[in-house]
C-alpha cells in the first residue's frame, strides 16, 4: 500500500504546488453561478414565487450555488490523463512495475481533490450561511454530515465513469474532443446546470437507475433536505454499489484494451 500513499500524498502536492491555478479553479466557479441565480431569480419572480419543477425559491438557488461547487469538485480529469499515457507510450512504465494503474490513478486524484475537498467544506458553509440570511434557507445539520460522504462517493463514482470512457484511447486515435463533448453532456444530464426535474417525470424516473445524476443531484438533493435521512441512505448504498459496478467494468475494459496496445514511447 506504502506505493499508493505515495501516489496520493504526490497528488496533494502537486495540487498545493500550482496554487494560482487552484484558485483561478475556484474562480472560474464563481461566475456561471451568478448567472444561474439571476436566472432564476428572473423565472421565480414571473411566477409569483410558487414552487417549481418541486423546489421552492430559496431551494432553487441553493441547488445552483452548490451544484457549481459539486461539479467542479467531482470532475477529476482522469480522461485526459489516460489519453495521454496511452497515446504517448505514457503507461508503459506502470506495466513494467508493480503497481495497479486504476488505483495508481484514484489514489493520485483524491489527492488532488484532497485540498479541493478541505476548501469547499468551508465553501459550502459558508455559502449556506449567506443563503440563510439572503433567501432564508435553512439546511438540516444531519444533511450537512451526509453530504460530504455522498460527495466524496460522487467524485469517485464520477473517477469511473470517465475511466471507463478514457479506455476508448485504445481503439482511438484522437479522443480529446469526444471527451469534451461528452463531459457537458454528462454534466447536464448529472443535474450539473440545474435539478434534473427540469427534464421532466420521464427523465427524472430513468435518472434513478443510471449512475450519472448520483454524481451530482442526489447529493445537492440531500444538502437541500428534498430527501429524508433514511433516502439519503439508500443514496449513499446506491453510490457504493455503482461504484463496485463501475470499477468491475473499468478492469474489465482496460484488460481488453491492453490486449490491443503497442508501446512506441515513453
Amino acid at each position: 500500500m506504502g506505493k499508493y500513499k505515495t501516489a496520493f500524498l504526490v497528488g496533494i502536492s502537486n495540487s498545493m504546488e500550482f496554487r494560482f491555478d487552484f484558485f483561478m479553479n475556484l474562480l472560474s466557479t464563481v461566475f456561471p453561478i451568478i448567472m444561474q441565480v439571476f436566472i432564476w431569480v428572473s423565472v421565480y419572480s414571473g411566477s409569483g414565487g410558487d414552487a417549481m419543477y418541486g423546489y421552492t425559491f430559496p431551494q432553487m438557488i441553493m441547488y445552483v450555488v452548490v451544484a457549481g461547487a459539486v461539479s467542479k469538485f467531482t470532475n477529476t480529469g482522469v480522461e485526459y490523463m489516460v489519453n495521454e499515457d496511452i497515446h504517448s507510450g505514457g503507461i508503459a512504465k506502470y506495466l513494467v512495475r508493480p503497481v495497479n494503474y486504476i488505483g495508481f490513478r484514484l489514489c493520485d486524484i483524491v489527492g488532488n481533490k484532497f485540498a479541493s475537498m478541505v476548501t469547499m467544506i468551508f465553501l459550502t458553509l459558508g455559502a449556506l450561511a449567506v443563503l440563510f440570511f439572503a433567501v432564508d434557507f435553512v439546511v438540516v445539520p444531519a444533511a450537512v454530515l451526509l453530504f460530504f460522504p455522498s460527495l466524496a462517493l460522487a467524485a469517485v463514482l464520477n473517477f469511473f465513469i470517465f475511466f471507463c470512457l478514457s479506455t476508448l484511447a485504445f481503439w482511438l486515435t484522437e479522443i480529446g474532443n469526444f471527451f469534451h463533448a461528452i463531459s457537458v453532456v454528462i454534466m447536464v444530464m448529472s443535474g450539473g446546470v440545474f435539478p434534473v426535474s427540469v427534464f421532466g417525470a420521464g427523465y427524472e424516473t430513468i435518472s434513478r437507475y443510471i449512475p450519472l445524476t448520483y454524481t451530482i443531484n442526489y447529493p445537492i438533493q440531500i444538502l437541500s433536505g428534498a430527501v429524508g435521512t433514511r433516502e439519503a441512505m439508500e443514496v449513499l448504498f446506491i453510490q457504493f454499489v455503482w461504484i463496485v459496478i463501475l470499477a468491475v467494468l473499468a478492469k474489465l475494459s482496460w484488460n481488453w484494451g491492453l490486449k490491443k496496445y503497442v508501446a512506441v514511447g515513453g
